[in-house]
């Protein structure tokens, strides 16, 4: 038994040593040589550029808004007009507002009517007082009648200058100089003060600024090359 596994084997690596100078001596997928351009890195200067969605407004961009309720009866200024500050930009109409500020007046006259009468009245009253024909719940009794009086003329002094403001605010003026922006509302068109839209955009473009946003990641790089996001602004070039 032994000896035919010598044989065995004996006859494999002789299988083997035949075989193997035919294996090695054949070319397996050799490709052929091929020559690559190559490029020498070299030191320079060289200006990057970057690019940003921005945002251009002016000094101070005030959004008018009306103060009342009303339908607007005239529209004063064009979209992109120049304008000066208390200039007329609006007019809303005013009829129901001088109507108004026409029963305060009247109000307020009914009530000085009343105090000079309540007046007279305590004066009146006093004098008997001193001479002690009434008594001091007679005199007291005038004195409050003449404070309520006082009370009334005061409520309706100030129902007047409410009626006046609102008078006023029927024209609406621009509060700066500046420019006109869009114009989303035209006669006709019903207004309150309490609508989300303005009527138009006056814009101070004496000074513009432009707002723009830079990533995470770019704020660190400034930081890490400058020091401080400070120092980083001062040595940033024009934008």
């Amino acid at each position: 038994m032994k000896l035919k596994h010598v044989k065995r084997w004996t006859a494999i690596w002789l299988f083997g040593v035949a075989v193997l100078p035919i294996s090695c001596g054949r070319s397996v997928g050799s490709a052929p040589e091929t020559d690559y351009p190559t490029l020498t890195v070299t030191t320079g200067n060289e200006m990057l550029q970057s690019s940003s969605l921005a945002t251009i407004r002016g000094r101070q961009d005030i959004e008018i808004y009306p103060q009342i309720s009303g339908k607007i009866t005239r529209v004063r200024v064009s979209e992109g007009e120049v304008v000066r500050k208390g200039q007329v930009l609006f007019n809303i109409d005013p009829v129901p507002y001088e109507a108004a500020l026409r029963v305060a007046e009247a109000n307020l006259a009914a009530a000085e009517v009343g105090v000079e009468s309540a007046r007279l009245d305590y004066e009146s009253t006093k004098k008997l007082y001193e001479n002690q024909v009434v008594s001091a719940y007679e005199l007291q009794t005038v004195t409050n009648a003449l404070h309520s009086a006082e009370a009334t003329r005061a409520q309706m002094e100030a129902e007047r200058i409410n009626a006046a403001n609102s008078l006023s605010y029927t024209e609406v003026t621009s509060p700066a100089d500046g420019v006109i922006g869009t114009l989303p509302f035209r006669e006709g068109t019903l207004v309150s003060s309490t609508m989300t839209t303005p009527l138009t955009t006056v814009s101070d473009n004496s000074q513009m600024y432009v707002y723009f946003s830079i990533n995470e990641n770019r704020l660190l790089d400034l930081a890490e090359e400058y020091g401080t996001l400070e120092q980083a602004l001062k040595e940033m070039p024009d934008v």
